[in-house]
């Protein structure tokens, strides 16, 4: 083998190096941008849900977080969406029984 195809040889995997270092510096420079404008956008939903917003009147209102409430107001709240959640169920299952005129169960009836 003459000695200019070592030459040939070392510049061909120098220039394929090259090559994938760039790929890989394109594919990493795509991946920082991503992860940049998503930073930007958790920033923004921070921000928005952490300072006081205002109401259309002008008004100071605190932002409607249940971190930021009265953990008995919340307990509260979801107890009553809940109790709603089941009635709204129960409503549903009934109307589909009478629907296909099969029988309704006793504990979907109204307790008197």
């Amino acid at each position: 083998m003459p000695w200019w195809t070592w030459i040939v040889i070392w510049v061909a995997l120098l220039a394929l190096t090259l090559v994938v270092l760039a790929a890989l510096g394109y594919f990493l420079f795509r991946k920082v941008k991503a992860l940049l404008k998503e930073v930007g956008h958790a920033s923004e939903v921070l921000d928005r849900t952490t300072s006081p917003t205002t109401s259309t009147e002008g008004a100071v209102r605190e932002p409607n977080i249940a971190v930021f409430r009265d953990p008995g107001t919340v307990r509260d709240e979801g107890t009553e969406a809940k109790a709603l959640r089941v009635a709204y169920r129960r409503e549903r299952r009934i109307r589909r029984r009478v629907g296909r005129g099969q029988p309704v169960s006793l504990r979907d009836l109204p307790h008197v």
